[in-house]
C-alpha cells in the first residue's frame, strides 16, 4: 500500500506551486481590470477634451457651410442656364432685326431717291438710325406690304432690348451670388484648415480619439447615403448595380482629390433645367491635383456643361468622371493607360460652374449608369 502513496516531499511541492499560482492569476485579473478602467477613463477624458470638442465643432460647421454653398451653387447653375437661354434668344432676335433692318433701309433709300423731302427731314431729325428706321415718316412712305415688316422690326427690337436688360439683371444677381459662394467656400476651407490645425496641436491620446471619431463619422455618413440610395432604387424598381452603390471598400481605391476635400452628400439635389445632381461636389483650392482613383485609361475632353473633363475607364467597366477642371496634365496624353494615384487633372470651375467656387464634380458609373459616389469617397477621403 505504501508503494502507491506519493512521497510527502512531492505533495508539499505541488501545494506550494498551487499557492504560488493562485495569487498570480488573481493579481493578473485585477491588473487587467484596472487597465481597462484606466483606458475607459482616458477615453472619457479625451472625448471631452477641448481639442476634441473644437475638432467636432469645426467638422459640423464645415458641413453647414457646404450645405449653404450647395444652395448658392444651385442658384448660380440656374442663372447660368437662364443666361445661356437669353443669349440664344438674343442671337436669334438679332438675326431677325438685321433682316428687317435691311428691308427698312431699302425703304429709306427708295423714299429718298423718289424725291421724298419728308424722309430727308426725318433723317436729320432722327436721334439714331433705329429711330429713323421705325419713324412715323417711314411708316407713311411705306407700301402696305412693307408695313408688316416695319411693325415686326419695332416689336422685335423692343423684345431684344428687354432680353438684354433681363440678361444684365441676371448678371448682377450672379455677381452677388458669386460673392456669397466665395464666402461660403472660404469659410469651409478655413474651418477645414482649423480642424487640421487642432488635430496637429492635439496630444497623441486626443489624436487617437479624433481618429476614432473621424472613422465613425465617415462610416455613419456613408451608411446613411447608402441606405437612402438603396431605398430610392427599391422604390424605382431598378435591379442590379445601377440601383445601388459601388462597394465602399474598393481595393486600391484613391481619394480623387489629392490631400482630401470638403464635401457633403448632394446626390439628387436640384439643378438647372429640371436636372438632378448625379455626383458629388468636392471643394478645395484651385489647381489642387486630381488623381486616378483606380488603374485605367484616360480620355480628356471638354463640353459646355462639364467644362474641361477627364473620363477614367477601369478594367471592370466602371467609368469615373471628373468635371469642371482648371486644366489637364501635360505629361500624359488622352487615351493613355495610367496607374491609380496618377494626376489626371487640376481642380477648377470650367463649364457651367464658371460662376461657382472651384470644385471637382465627381461621378462613378458602373456599367455606364451613374450611382451615388458619396459613400465611396467618404470612405477614402480625409
Amino acid at each position: 500500500m505504501a508503494s502507491h502513496r506519493a512521497p510527502r516531499g512531492l505533495i508539499f511541492l505541488i501545494v506550494v506551486a498551487l499557492l504560488a499560482i493562485i495569487p498570480i492569476a488573481a493579481s493578473a485579473q485585477t491588473d487587467g481590470d484596472v487597465k481597462r478602467a484606466e483606458g475607459q477613463l482616458d477615453r472619457a477624458k479625451e472625448n471631452t477634451s477641448a481639442a476634441y470638442g473644437r475638432w467636432v465643432a469645426a467638422q459640423d460647421e464645415v458641413d453647414a457651410a457646404l450645405l449653404a454653398l450647395d444652395k448658392v451653387t444651385s442658384e448660380l447653375d440656374n442663372l447660368a442656364y437662364t443666361i445661356g437661354l437669353l443669349d440664344s434668344k438674343i442671337s436669334s432676335y438679332q438675326g431677325n432685326v438685321d433682316e428687317l433692318r435691311a428691308t427698312a433701309q431699302q425703304l429709306v433709300l427708295e423714299a429718298y431717291t423718289s424725291g421724298g423731302r419728308g424722309m430727308v427731314t426725318a433723317a436729320f431729325e432722327a436721334g439714331s438710325i433705329q429711330d429713323l428706321l421705325t419713324s412715323q415718316q417711314l411708316m407713311n412712305n411705306a407700301a402696305s406690304r412693307d408695313i408688316a415688316d416695319l411693325d415686326r422690326l419695332q416689336a422685335v427690337s423692343r423684345e431684344m432690348d428687354r432680353l438684354k436688360l433681363e440678361k444684365k439683371e441676371k448678371k448682377a444677381e450672379v455677381e452677388v451670388l458669386e460673392a456669397d459662394a466665395a464666402a461660403y467656400a472660404e469659410r469651409a476651407n478655413a474651418l477645414a484648415d482649423q480642424a487640421k490645425a487642432t488635430y496637429n496641436e492635439a496630444s497623441a491620446a486626443e489624436q487617437r480619439a479624433i481618429d476614432n471619431l473621424a472613422k465613425e463619422r465617415r462610416e455613419r455618413q456613408a451608411a446613411i447615403a447608402l441606405k437612402k440610395a438603396r431605398d430610392v432604387a427599391a422604390a424605382n424598381s431598378k435591379p442590379g448595380k445601377a440601383a445601388g452603390l459601388p462597394p465602399a471598400a474598393t481595393p486600391g481605391f484613391y481619394c480623387p482629390v489629392q490631400g482630401g476635400a470638403s464635401f457633403i452628400d448632394s446626390w439628387g439635389f436640384p439643378r438647372s433645367g429640371g436636372r438632378k445632381h448625379k455626383g458629388v461636389d468636392m471643394f478645395n483650392k484651385r489647381n489642387t491635383p486630381l488623381i486616378a482613383v483606380v488603374d485605367g485609361r484616360v480620355k480628356f475632353s471638354s463640353n459646355s456643361l462639364g467644362g474641361l473633363s477627364t473620363h477614367l475607364y477601369a478594367a471592370d467597366g466602371t467609368v469615373y468622371y471628373y468635371a469642371h477642371l482648371e486644366r489637364h496634365p501635360t505629361n500624359i496624353a488622352s487615351g493613355s493607360f495610367v496607374k491609380a494615384g496618377t494626376v489626371v487633372g487640376y481642380l477648377g470651375n470650367s463649364g457651367n460652374a464658371r460662376y461657382t467656387s472651384p470644385h471637382l464634380h465627381f461621378e462613378i458609373r458602373p456599367g455606364g449608369v451613374a450611382v451615388n459616389p458619396y459613400p465611396t469617397v467618404r470612405h477614402y477621403c480625409p
